[in-house]
């Protein structure tokens, strides 16, 4: 019947996940009047689903049902363990699509985030959560200057907080290859 400011704040958060669940696209084809034309507009505001890269495709599959309820439970659990202070924090953030100057949001590193057989940081866990859900390692991202938590090497609290980090982008292709006989054009004759 009545709900703490807590658990709003945690439904919020939620709903306010990346897109990318098969669980979203059913629900928007089963919606009446052009499902499809919501989820191609919903796709248009988080960047089409691309990734870091405009124009490339999206290599990762959809998430099962089973995988999305797991990280679900793991998110929740996740989010139970804030205060509510950080909570409105992250939810800032998180609504702001990065927009607006948000705090850092400072966890323990040591904290548990196991997603099935896979073991993500907790600054990962969100970031695949709340901006990038094809992301796998944490080599594919990169701490923003503006974070408190950049440049430390081993600290005890991370900063959490999506929008503090930044995607790196892959290469579309390798890069040349070497010649076997460099400069051979240089030596005297």
């Amino acid at each position: 019947m009545f709900r703490t400011k807590r658990s709003v704040l945690v439904r919020r958060l939620w709903r306010n996940r990346a897109p990318g669940g098969e669980e979203e696209e059913e629900a928007a084809a089963g919606e009446p009047g052009g499902g499809a034309a919501a989820a191609e507009a919903r796709a248009h505001v988080y960047g089409g689903g691309r990734g870091c890269c405009p124009g490339k495709a999206n290599r990762g599959s959809r998430a099962s049902a089973g995988a999305e309820a797991e990280l679900k439970a793991l998110t929740h659990a996740v989010l139970k363990r804030l205060k509510e202070r950080q909570l409105e924090g992250l939810l800032h953030a998180v609504e702001s699509r990065g927009g607006a100057r948000t705090p850092c949001l400072l966890l323990p590193a040591k904290a548990d985030s196991r997603l099935g057989q896979h073991w993500y940081p907790l600054p990962v866990l969100l970031c695949k959560v709340f901006r990038w859900p094809d992301l796998r390692h944490c080599s594919e991202v990169k701490r923003l200057c503006c974070c408190e938590s950049y440049g430390k090497a081993h600290p005890e609290l991370v900063c959490c907080n999506p929008h503090h980090l930044s995607r790196l982008c892959e290469l579309e292709s390798p890069p040349p290859p070497y010649s076997r006989y460099p400069m051979d054009f240089l030596k005297p004759t």
